[in-house]
């Protein structure tokens, strides 16, 4: 907690730091979670249902119900015979696993590692480049025994990190086997193996007489006037650079346009003259 509190010294200010103390660390930092969420975080996973229904939104919510239905209906076969594909290509993990692995396998090519246990669980890599330029190199405790690092990124993500990949490496032990039985295509695929049943024509339905009348109520219509105002979780994409105005497209000064320059008529009469020169020459 003493390292993330002093790498976020220079990144934040001091009331954010302290607002931020009063909420346990668990609820608000990966690496304290103990594992749970294996990297997931609750706006990443309300943005992606977000990006599924985005055109369906404003639309009526039978029409929004329906529209799920069917692409999750189409979505299962789909994604399903992408993992055959991916375990009939001789692949073991999902994707977004097996590109992280060859990253942290090329980190872990520049860190020096030191044997501390004779049965080869524990050890000292320490860092030879640092991977963020604010933060120096540095060297970290792998205990393979507990599948723990110190960096937390392993016992978060469930999954070796750069460390426990040189660690690894030294002994020559195989990395696969600390990756979580969650990431192969075997598990991923029962999730995908589901499928929905096919829905008879709407003129087939047998639909019970209603006992009772829905009355609408009209205090909550939209304004028929103006842009329909939508509602989204603000997240890091939403903040924008602080600009400086206006600037200028004569002096590239701020403060003032092209019309209210007051380079304007001297600008001018330079153009005027270097046009009177091309035209004599």
């Amino acid at each position: 907690m003493t390292r993330l509190e002093s790498d976020m010294e220079g990144q934040t200010n001091t009331s954010f730091r302290q607002w931020l103390s009063t909420i346990e660390p668990w609820q608000w930092a990966q690496s304290f979670d103990e594992g749970f969420r294996y990297g997931q975080m609750t706006t990443n996973l309300v943005e992606g249902v977000n990006a599924v229904l985005l055109k369906t939104r404003h639309l009526p919510i039978s029409t929004v119900f329906s529209a799920t239905f069917y692409r999750l209906a189409t979505l299962m076969p789909r994604m399903g015979q992408q993992q055959v594909n991916q375990m009939q290509a001789g692949d073991v993990f999902v994707e977004d696993v097996r590109d992280a692995m060859v990253a942290n396998r090329q980190m872990a090519r520049s860190m020096n590692v030191e044997i501390y246990s004779r049965c080869l669980e524990t050890f000292q890599v320490t860092e030879t480049i640092s991977r963020r330029p604010s933060i120096p190199p540095r060297s970290y405790g792998v205990d393979l025994r507990n599948r723990q690092c110190d960096c937390r990124r392993f016992q978060t993500l469930h999954y070796p990190c750069a460390h426990v990949m040189a660690a690894c490496a030294k002994v020559n032990l195989n990395v696969d086997l600390f990756v979580d039985d969650v990431y192969t295509l075997n598990r991923t695929l029962r999730v995908w193996e589901n499928e929905f049943p096919v829905l008879p024509d709407l003129s087939t339905w047998e639909v019970p007489p209603t006992t009772f009348e829905l009355v609408p109520d009209r205090g909550l219509r939209r304004n028929p006037r103006g842009r329909p105002q939508s509602t989204r979780i603000r997240n890091e994409m939403d903040i924008r650079e602080k600009s400086d105005g206006t600037r200028c497209g004569l002096c590239s000064l701020a403060g003032h346009n092209r019309s209210k320059c007051p380079q304007r008529t001297t600008m001018s009469d330079n153009r005027h003259d270097q046009v009177g020169i091309e035209f004599m020459l």
